[in-house]
């Protein structure tokens, strides 16, 4: 994808409602033109004062002047509030996208990017998002009009003074600077990237240097570090060099728009009276405003690609499942690679029929909790490796998959807050979950409040949390780990109560034993 079709890809998705894009739109180009308005008219009261007019004619410039400075302040109240209600949409939208994106996320892949800063950053990026409209669009929208707008009083200044021709020089030149401006907009975000990856490659050349430096200067190699540093420091500086010239290249089409169109009046103006040339004059003057907001427009644009092409890489194709959950619950996996040893992976087939209960033995690292994941089709796998039924899991539909199979990890999270909420998550509980919690040694009642649960607790409020979904597949990772004798017996005596299946990974020898079977890794 090239970086205009990025752009422009980016700004279709992160467009708000139409209405409220319209009212914004309109607020900051009325406020915009209310304050070029205020301006010219400035000057000109001052123009037509010195030549000394009649009170009446003096009386109605100033009471224009007046209502414009009246109205400019309600005006820019009224901007301002459009925009925040369309960044704090935004803000929610790209919020939302996120947290809908990552959830389609396997567990490996949430490993590599919790190994770093990546969510957090990718938040920033989402917030930034709100600055390709309320920074980029609706500003140079608003400048446009006003440029323009302003161009059209001046062709209209003293009819038949021959101020039209003046009025389309001045649109011409403006034009052309815009479109120069523009066209920088390729060359700065091809040195903005440049840059993003020295600073990238230099980071993790600091990072690896502190790591290895102590071995390295008992080598006595710690030349090879300074030249690799200095190396990366003069990659940096160059692409830090490559931006600042490009974004002086930008400067100078700002100051250049208004000394144009300054000359265009100067030269082109026609023999009128004195306030006419003032106006035509302040109007040439304000487009160095405009080319102002113009160039910001334009680093924003840049700025947000950056952003954009973060976020690109988080996205992962929509499963396309569309499958229901088949009648038949029995889960069985084939050749499901659960580890990597040193004569390559390690992999596992089963089947566990309905009811039955089956665990899954091994020392720490042989793949149990792997095992589990996959099952719970929460990391990638062959397409047809693991099946409910006849049906490879890939094909079912994600809600009936989450309906059916429930996973416990050993590390339950979700345990604060009040017992029908963190039991329930959302949906209603009935007495018999507030009595599983008691016979597991927990006496709440439903409008209790869990804080500061031990990791004990924790797991029995989990296990619990999981028998009220009513799954099929129940899959337990270590779920008595930190238990006694009499907390696993209990444990024990609940999930005999249930018909769901089991698999149920564990070192605890009673709990294998308990299990009508047992995979050995």
């Amino acid at each position: 994808m090239s970086d205009f079709q990025r752009l422009k890809t980016w700004l279709v998705r992160a467009a708000p409602r139409r209405a409220d894009l319209l009212r914004a739109l309109v607020a900051a180009s009325v406020a915009s033109l209310a304050g070029v308005a205020l301006f010219i008219g400035a000057l000109a009261l001052l123009v037509v004062s010195s030549q000394r007019p009649g009170l009446r004619a003096v009386a109605v410039f100033l009471i224009l002047i007046e209502l414009v400075a009246f109205l400019r302040s309600p005006l820019r109240f009224g901007e301002r509030m459009s925009t925040h209600r369309l960044g704090f949409a935004a803000v929610s939208h790209w919020r939302q996208w996120l947290m809908s994106t990552v959830g389609r996320w396997s567990f490996s892949r949430w490993q590599s990017y919790g190994a770093g800063d990546l969510l957090e950053r990718s938040l920033t990026d989402t917030e930034e998002l709100q600055d390709l409209w309320l920074r980029g669009v609706i500003p140079s929208v608003a400048t446009l009009v006003t440029m323009y707008a302003s161009d059209c009083v001046v062709a209209l200044l003293a009819p038949g003074g021959g101020w039209l021709a003046v009025a389309v020089l001045l649109a011409t030149v403006q034009s052309a600077v815009i479109i120069g401006l523009a066209a920088r907009l390729g060359p700065q975000i091809l040195v903005d990237r440049q840059l993003r990856r020295r600073r990238g490659a230099y980071r993790a050349a600091l990072i690896s240097s502190r790591d290895a430096a102590p071995e390295i200067e008992r080598l006595g190699a710690s030349e090879f570090l300074r030249r690799r540093d200095e190396k990366r420091v003069s990659e940096l500086r160059r692409a830090e060099d490559d931006v600042s010239r490009e974004r002086g290249r930008g400067a100078l089409f700002v100051v250049a728009g208004p000394l144009l169109a300054l000359a265009v009046v100067n030269v082109a103006h026609p023999t009128s009276a004195p306030v006419w040339t003032v106006v035509a004059a302040v109007v040439a003057v304000t487009t160095f405003e405009a080319m102002v907001t113009l160039r910001g427009a334009l680093h924003v644009a840049v700025g947000v690609t950056g952003g954009a092409e973060r976020l690109d890489e988080l996205e992962v194709p929509p499963l396309e499942a569309s499958k229901p959950w088949p009648d038949d619950t029995t889960l069985s996996f084939r050749e499901v690679a659960v580890a990597r040893t040193p004569l390559g992976a390690r992999r596992v087939s089963g089947v566990v029929a309905p009811g039955r209960r089956v665990g899954v033995k091994g020392p720490s690292g042989s793949g149990k909790s792997t095992l589990l994941r996959a099952l719970a089709r929460l990391d990638d796998v062959d397409a047809e490796a693991i099946k409910v039924g006849a049906e490879p899991t890939a094909n079912i539909c994600e809600s009936d998959w989450r309906a059916h199979v429930t996973l416990v990890p050993s590390e339950p999270g979700l345990l604060r807050g009040y017992v029908r909420d963190v039991v329930g998550l959302g949906a209603p509980i009935e007495e018999a979950d507030i009595a599983a919690l008691a016979a597991l040694g927990v006496e709440v009642s439903p409008n209790g409040y869990f804080d500061n649960l031990s990791r004990g607790e924790g797991q029995r409020v989990a296990l619990v949390r999981a028998l009220a979904r009513r799954s099929d597949i129940l899959l337990l990772d270590e779920p008595t780990s930190a238990l006694g004798d009499v907390e696993t017996d209990a444990v024990l005596a609940l999930l005999s109560t249930t018909t769901t299946s089991l698999v149920v990974a564990s070192h605890d020898p009673r709990i294998l034993d308990w299990c009508d079977e047992v995979i050995e890794l």
